[in-house]
């Protein structure tokens, strides 16, 4: 049987192409780079945060950090942007694995993929599970997401 999940079955409903890979499991998006043989940048981590119009996940590199100063001025928000709790993590994305909600997938939220991300031709994120993982054509999430692209790592 055919591994399911939100992510997947989004992309199939699209018709989008993508790769499923297994691995061991991981903690965080660089040691998902390692456990793949892959360089840090070419595997993106998604963060969620929360502002008063309702979540968003932002899509960047695993190697990088996100600035919030810099997402705040992109999307002109104030101090009500700040990263999701876990307890709220847990509640509003309960298809996934805690820290492995994937930039799509499950309830549809605005996103933001950083720059560095979208000069990529492929990109890999998590799947919504520590030990499962998606390469998939970055302008193919680009388009399927209708992000926006922007520079939000920190300098």
């Amino acid at each position: 049987m055919a591994y399911s999940s939100p992510l997947t079955e989004t992309l199939d409903r699209a018709g989008v192409a993508y790769e499923l890979l297994e691995h061991k499991p991981t903690d965080s998006a660089a040691d998902e780079a390692t456990a793949l043989g892959l360089r840090p940048n070419e595997v993106a981590k998604t963060v969620v945060v929360t502002a008063q119009e309702g979540n968003l996940r932002v899509v960047l590199p695993s190697s990088e950090r996100i600035d919030m100063h810099k997402l705040r001025e992109l999307l002109g928000a104030g101090k009500e942007l700040h990263l999701l709790t876990e307890k709220a993590l847990g509640s509003e994305y309960p298809e996934f694995e805690l820290g492995a909600v994937p930039p799509v997938g499950g309830r549809e939220d605005v996103v933001v993929v950083d720059r560095r991300v979208a000069d990529l031709d492929q990109v890999v994120f998590e799947a919504g599970s520590h030990d499962r993982s998606v390469r998939m054509a970055v302008g193919d999430l680009v388009s399927l997401t209708g992000a926006r692209v922007a520079d939000v790592c920190a300098d």
